[in-house]
């Protein structure tokens, strides 16, 4: 691109551009940014000239970037968050008087485990504000956090690497959670048991327990697998009924166990943790709000998990 380009261009056309390659569609981009639906469409048509590119075209499925229109988009994307995160880093930020929702990514060990704490800390430290769960996309997580769409993202993810930073929760282990009654598990868990009893698992892509067959195969065990499900939070409900085998992190299972007729069994094998972390856009590590929902995240889980350790090593001892 050109520098009389780069002249030529208005914070609302970049804006424009911005919410046109997230919403692809002209009338909601340009509700999004306070324009009329004429206006967007007259500015629209004023770049596709200026660029001698159509950016962005009607096609079968729906209204779409061209490749220069994608690259653009992009590039407009981050620059409004780089605009947003300057303009509000210099802001003070009282959680007793905000009224901001915080836009979370979290597993559904997160929604089950860690959400319902943060709404009770929120409640008492923070009353105005609120909080919404997006559900995790397969590709491109990492772009919502780039341009502040979603503030944070928390569990275990190893595809927010270049451009993010991280802070360290706690770490959690795999357990093995059966009915309370199963004749296969009466002296216990053992490889034999496992390898016969028919097992429920989880397949979310992205996260964690993707490798765990692989890791059961290092020390040549399988498991049968006779039920496949989204996600982790529908096994425990699932096993009282059935004489089905479930691997799930060891917070879900302590979770449930309290109150269905369940056992939970150390893994048959060794298999490695796995650490749970919060994770945020570089862009947005001096934002008042964010900085403020991670140290709550950190005094919520960090300590409480320490704590946590320490009791068992004492009682082990």
């Amino acid at each position: 691109m050109h520098a009389m380009h780069i002249d030529d261009l208005t914070i609302t056309q970049i804006r424009l551009i911005a919410e046109l390659l997230r919403l692809r569609n002209v009338s909601a981009a340009a509700d999004s940014i306070g324009l009329s639906q004429p206006a967007a469409s007259h500015a629209l048509a004023k770049l596709r000239v200026q660029f001698d590119d159509p950016l962005f075209t009607r096609t079968p499925k729906g209204f779409q970037p061209t490749p220069y229109g994608e690259r653009l988009g992009t590039a407009a994307q981050e620059a409004v968050a780089v605009l947003v995160a300057g303009i509000t880093s210099g802001r003070q930020f009282d959680p007793g008087t905000t009224t901001r929702c915080f836009n979370l990514y979290a597993s559904d060990i997160g929604q089950m485990v860690l959400v319902p704490k943060l709404l009770g800390y929120l409640r008492k430290a923070a009353p105005g504000a609120s909080a919404r769960v997006w559900p995790i996309p397969l590709e491109k997580p990492g772009l919502p956090l780039s341009s502040g769409d979603v503030d944070i993202a928390v569990g275990y993810f190893d595809n927010l690497t270049t451009g993010f930073r991280q802070s360290f929760l706690f770490r959690d282990r795999y357990v093995c959670v059966v009915r309370a009654t199963h004749p296969k598990f009466v002296k216990g868990m053992t490889v034999e048991a496992f390898q016969h009893a028919e097992h429920a698992m989880a397949h979310s892509t992205g996260m964690a327990h993707t490798n765990i067959d692989q890791l059961l195969a290092r020390h040549q065990v399988r498991r049968k697998v006779a039920l496949s499900v989204p996600g982790f939070h529908v096994l425990p409900m699932l096993i009282p009924n059935s004489d089905l085998v479930a691997i799930v992190p060891g917070m879900l299972a302590e979770a449930y166990a309290s109150h269905l007729p369940i056992k939970v069994f150390e893994m048959p094998v060794p298999i490695p943790a796995f650490d749970l972390r919060i994770y945020w856009h570089e862009r947005y590590h001096h934002d008042a709000p964010i900085r403020w929902l991670r140290r709550a995240f950190v005094e919520l889980f960090r300590t409480r998990a320490t704590a946590r350790s320490k009791s068992a090593g004492a009682a082990r001892t």
